[in-house]
């Protein structure tokens, strides 16, 4: 009896290829594919875990994550959108949503509380650059005590035009961001002529100091008229992605030290991560109309390093960025 004919025994790939009715071209193409596949998902594992480092987009969700890999591949990406979040999960690579809100407004004062111009009906809806700006605070816990973040967004762009990380909770921080806010839309030639202030009703955003500020510059003023945090929804979701999307241990900073991490996770927002509402482009692509994204260009050494964060390490003889066009 031959080897093949044995019961166990041994058979060519020839032999299998004709039991199971294909050709010997077509068995080696299937395992070449297969191949292909696999450095390709090592490729998509290393560049996550790059994205996720600390000081890039740490709390990057998965619909972020498919967008920049769909970029970065460009015509090799050749994975759909479940099997991509199936890399993710068997990598570890999932994440949980965190739900907080701070509390830091006292609308406790004697200074005039302005009309609602955002909250209305129908509800006000910016159509480009320089129509709405939304301002809110949130607190930092470093190692000195609490930090106070003053925010101001571009509605239309969700782009961060102004932020201040200071001390105390007066009217500097605010003015500080609104000073700034007023710069970069100068800066970029966008019209302030229709823009609405928009903020809650706190002492700060309510003081003559900055209220004077915003009709020197003959930016219309609107409040909040009740202590609902939805009637200033976005520049609440501004501070939890700021504080919380990059998980800096803000705990065992110094001011100066915290002041830089809120920095680079302010730059990285309006530089890198894409915005579900803005059809998944950046606050930066909104604004300038350029399609740069400093995500897109890591060297091989910091893919290579980020390889050795998890238990995927690239093919044999095969760069990280071969997938990269």
């Amino acid at each position: 009896m031959s080897r093949r004919d044995r019961p166990g025994g041994c058979y060519s790939k020839t032999a299998l290829c004709e039991l199971l009715g294909i050709s010997r071209y077509g068995f080696y193409k299937h395992e070449e594919r297969d191949l292909e596949f696999g450095v390709l998902v090592t490729s998509i594992v290393m560049y996550c875990r790059w994205l996720r480092s600390d000081d890039r987009l740490p709390r990057a969700g998965c619909r972020e994550l498919y967008v920049l890999c769909r970029e970065y591949f460009g015509e090799k990406f050749k994975i759909g959108r479940d099997r991509f979040y199936d890399v993710l999960r068997s990598n570890g690579l999932m994440l949980r949503q965190k739900q907080y809100r701070p509390r830091t407004t006292d609308s406790r004062h004697h200074f005039h509380i302005y009309e609602d111009l955002l909250n209305t009906s129908p509800r006000f809806l910016s159509k480009a650059c320089g129509e709405m700006a939304v301002a809110d605070i949130t607190y930092v816990r470093c190692r000195e005590g609490f930090l106070y973040l003053s925010l101001l967004t571009d509605c239309y762009s969700r782009y961060i035009i102004g932020w201040c990380l200071s001390r105390t909770l007066q009217t500097d921080g605010p003015l500080e961001a609104l000073l700034m806010g007023i710069g970069f839309y100068k800066s970029h030639r966008i019209s302030i002529k229709r823009l609405i202030h928009h903020s809650d009703r706190g002492i700060q955003y309510a003081s003559s100091k900055y209220t004077d500020l915003l009709k020197i510059n003959k930016i219309r003023i609107s409040m909040t008229q009740c202590g609902d945090p939805l009637h200033n929804a976005l520049a609440e979701r501004m501070n939890n992605t700021v504080k919380n999307s990059w998980p800096y241990v803000y705990e065992a900073m110094d001011f100066e030290q915290a002041q830089r991490a809120v920095a680079n996770a302010i730059m990285m927002y309006n530089t890198a991560r894409p915005h579900t509402a803005l059809g998944m482009k950046t606050p930066f692509q909104m604004v300038t109309g350029s399609s740069h994204n400093p995500l897109l260009t890591p060297t091989e050494a910091e893919l290579a390093k980020m390889s050795l964060w998890g238990s995927s390490t690239p093919a044999d003889g095969i760069p990280p960025s071969v997938f990269h066009s």
